[in-house]
């Protein structure tokens, strides 16, 4: 069964999850020394926040923080951690209602979370993010990198059965149970996207730039929309955004794609031209 991202955010096992993480990603970290001498002057919105993972880093430096998330169990999640210290609430990137133009200095949208949209809804929440952001404001956000040179990996079968046949016949059974497991996973990816011969699939999509796949991402149960760098570079200046960097997910900052497309995540840095 295939549900909507925001039914999965809003179950008890993923919000749960969410709630246990406490960290930054390295290309986070980059971003935040970059921006911590100005944070202390800024009207901060930390987009899909999740469960809280980048307040603990960005909120206490920034002069005004706001958290939010169009899942409801997530929000109930940052007020338990958090409590009154900063301010949550529920809010949906696409159409957010109530927010007024020019708002914040910074739009920080983590973890992939606009990749959880239709395009249209990626376009809109693009405009959205433009709208609130008042001018010269900074928006930073990942996404699932659609030229990862080990994207079609996801989708193959490997053979590993040499390590169980020698820590004996209790290991070699677990290490079966793993393989058939992974290889039930594999199938159930290649049928949810409809093929067979999921590196052709992928090859398809590249020519578009852009498209959905069903991976890894909350257990396979729902679509993640996936772009390359130069098409997404594309959206954002549509969208209105100028001096748009990229990172590595290892925090490296570069245009390289050679660099870029190592990793299954590209960061963008960008300001709002207005």
């Amino acid at each position: 069964m295939i549900i909507d991202h925001k039914i999965l955010y809003n179950s008890e096992s993923i919000s749960k999850d969410y709630a246990a993480r406490d960290y930054l990603e390295p290309a986070e970290r980059t971003v935040l020394e970059m921006l911590k001498p100005e944070l202390s002057g800024m009207d901060m919105l930390d987009m899909g926040v999740g469960g809280g993972r980048t307040t603990k880093y960005f909120a206490p430096l920034a002069g005004n923080y706001t958290g939010a998330d169009y899942a409801i169990a997530m929000v109930d999640v940052c007020l338990e951690k958090y409590g009154n210290d900063y301010y949550f609430l529920n809010c949906d990137a696409r159409d957010m209602e109530g927010i007024p133009d020019n708002s914040y200095d910074l739009v920080l949208f983590s973890y992939n979370g606009i990749d959880s949209f239709s395009h249209e809804d990626r376009m809109a929440a693009l405009d959205e993010v433009y709208r609130v952001l008042k001018p010269g404001g900074y928006f930073y956000f990942s996404s699932h990198n659609l030229d990862w040179e080990g994207l079609a990996g996801i989708f193959s079968f490997k053979e590993k059965m040499g390590s169980g046949r020698r820590n004996g016949s209790s290991r070699f059974a677990e290490h079966i149970g793993r393989e058939v497991r992974s290889a039930c996973k594999i199938i159930r990816l290649n049928i949810l996207n409809k093929s067979i011969h999921m590196t052709g699939h992928i090859l398809k999509l590249r020519k578009n730039k852009r498209g959905h796949l069903y991976d890894n991402s909350l257990n396979g149960k729902a679509k993640v929309y996936y772009i390359n760098r130069d098409e997404q570079i594309g959206q954002l200046k549509e969208a209105g955004f100028k001096n748009i960097s990229t990172i590595c997910r290892d925090g490296l900052i570069t245009s390289n794609t050679t660099l870029l497309n190592k990793g299954g995540w590209i960061y963008y840095l960008c300001k709002a031209d207005k």
